[in-house]
């Protein structure tokens, strides 16, 4: 009669081939033929980020997902709310940012793939209900309660951005995903992005009820400044006077010398096309700092000093740099990065330009032939 021992004995030597049996592709079906299942999906989300500069974000939420074919962006219609930021609800066409404390809600007539970024957006976790890595081979690792499907993604040198990986633990019982953690180094510091995925329900006829915004109809609406109108207060006026550190913490005036433009660069390390436009104010740098320009980059974020200094470095940006703060960022209406202002030779700001625009150069050229 067998024993106890040795069935032990025989579930170990028996355990390779069982896990064998569990190959990548066989995990990789299963899972999207359990996707094909899904047409709504609720769950609360853990939200575990950290970042390059050492900031951590911990909030919890939940959120609904509705499949919606005619969607153009995911293929799904979501409904988000945490701990911060109110709620978010998504419904296919349009997005709406909502404040159930105040009755109020701002409208995106024409949303974009950004609006994950927003809040709410946050919690959404694609994953649950389409898939999203068709062009990538994943490997398989498996422990004791998940099959976990690892993604690489490839280096981009040009933003010293390494070590690019997403893993999605999906769980042995229900084959979806209970956490999908992306995560890279930048600048040799790494940063992990974590959602956790709890308490999941799928297909029931409460989800669509939770998309009927006929509640709005109480809700003040409230118009968000358009991009385009958001710095003409700034155009033509004095710009003010600040004072600022340089990474070696000495203080310098935010202004130009006397008679010479002035071109100010607002940019973080970790925003890519800051470090894609970087060379193209290099430049500018270099074929005008004896004709009358004076550049200045203005970085963001104090803790990310270390990194932006070994980007720099490594890039061979040579132009000054000075570290912003709350009061810079909401003078200038930094709520995009990167910003440009063109300040003249009189002081004045002449040009706000939200991304890197080739009139930049153009618009140098023609103030710093000018005379006042």
């Amino acid at each position: 009669m067998p024993t106890f021992k040795s069935n032990l004995i025989l579930l170990i030597l028996l355990l390779p081939l069982m896990l064998a049996s569990q190959t990548v592709e066989t995990v990789l079906q299963q899972y999207l033929d359990k996707l094909e299942q899904i047409q709504s999906i609720s769950c609360e989300v853990e939200q575990l980020d950290t970042f390059v500069t050492g900031h951590v974000w911990h909030y919890t939420g939940k959120a609904i997902l509705l499949r919606n074919p005619d969607e153009p962006i995911w293929g799904f219609n979501y409904k988000a709310s945490k701990t911060v930021g109110g709620e978010a609800l998504y419904d296919g066409e349009r997005a709406f940012e909502i404040d159930h404390a105040t009755k109020a809600y701002e409208l995106n007539a024409n949303p974009q793939s950004y609006i994950l970024g927003s809040p709410g957006g946050q919690l959404i976790v694609p994953e649950l209900m389409v898939y999203q890595d068709d062009t990538i081979v994943p490997s398989l690792l498996i422990d004791q309660d998940h099959y976990i499907l690892v993604y690489p993604f490839p280096d981009l040198p040009a933003y010293q951005v390494v070590e690019r990986e997403k893993r999605i633990y999906l769980s042995k019982t229900s084959l979806l995903p209970e956490k999908v953690s992306k995560r890279q180094v930048s600048l040799g510091k790494l940063q992990v992005l974590t959602r956790i995925i709890r308490h999941i329900e799928i297909n029931q006829p409460a989800h669509a009820d939770q998309f009927d915004k006929h509640f709005l109809e109480d809700y003040k609406i409230v118009q968000r400044e358009s991009r385009a109108d958001l710095h003409k207060d700034l155009i033509h006026t004095q710009a003010a006077d600040f004072t600022l550190p340089d990474f070696d913490g000495n203080l310098t005036d935010l202004k130009p010398k006397k008679g010479n433009v002035l071109l100010i660069d607002f940019w973080e390390v970790w925003c890519g096309p800051c470090q894609q436009s970087m060379p193209k104010v290099q430049e500018l740098y270099e074929t005008y700092q004896n004709k009358g320009l004076d550049v200045v980059g203005v970085l963001m974020d104090k803790n990310s000093m270390d990194s932006a200094q070994l980007f720099l470095d490594k890039k061979g940006f040579s132009f000054p740099q000075l570290i912003g703060g709350q009061a810079l960022r909401d003078y200038f209406k930094v709520n995009g990065i990167p910003q440009y202002v063109l300040i003249d030779k009189a002081g004045k700001i002449q040009f706000i330009y939200q991304g890197y625009h080739e009139a930049i150069a153009e618009n140098i050229k023609t103030m710093l032939a000018e005379t006042h």
